[in-house]
């Protein structure tokens, strides 16, 4: 699918997005996804559970504070895709050495 050629206001993330973003930053401060996997990673981008183009909304019940490798996953995900190389059923990598499984082989 690809996406529409529109401003980022236009798609949903104007200023009402920032603020939410900050408020996350602030209060979430780690990664859900890894949290939920038992890791400890900084979050850092604003996610919409649900994305805004498939109906979400800008409420924060519809928002989560995720790190760079797990919006990856999450979008590839979306797009039906998987992340290169081996992964294990969830879709997550098996190489020790990627960024998700360092802190379980630290």
């Amino acid at each position: 699918m690809a996406w529409p050629r529109t401003s980022r206001h236009a798609r949903g993330y104007g200023t009402a997005h920032d603020k939410m973003r900050a408020h996350l930053l602030a209060t979430v401060i780690l990664c859900e996804e890894c949290t939920r996997r038992g890791r400890v990673t900084p979050g850092h981008i604003a996610d919409h559970i649900k994305p805004l183009a498939q109906g979400g909304t800008g409420d924060r019940s519809n928002y989560q504070l995720l790190c760079q490798d797990c919006s990856d996953a999450k979008t590839l995900a979306e797009k039906g895709q998987t992340a290169r190389g081996a992964t294990d059923a969830s879709g997550f990598p098996t190489d020790p050495t990627h960024p998700w499984n360092r802190a379980r082989h630290a």
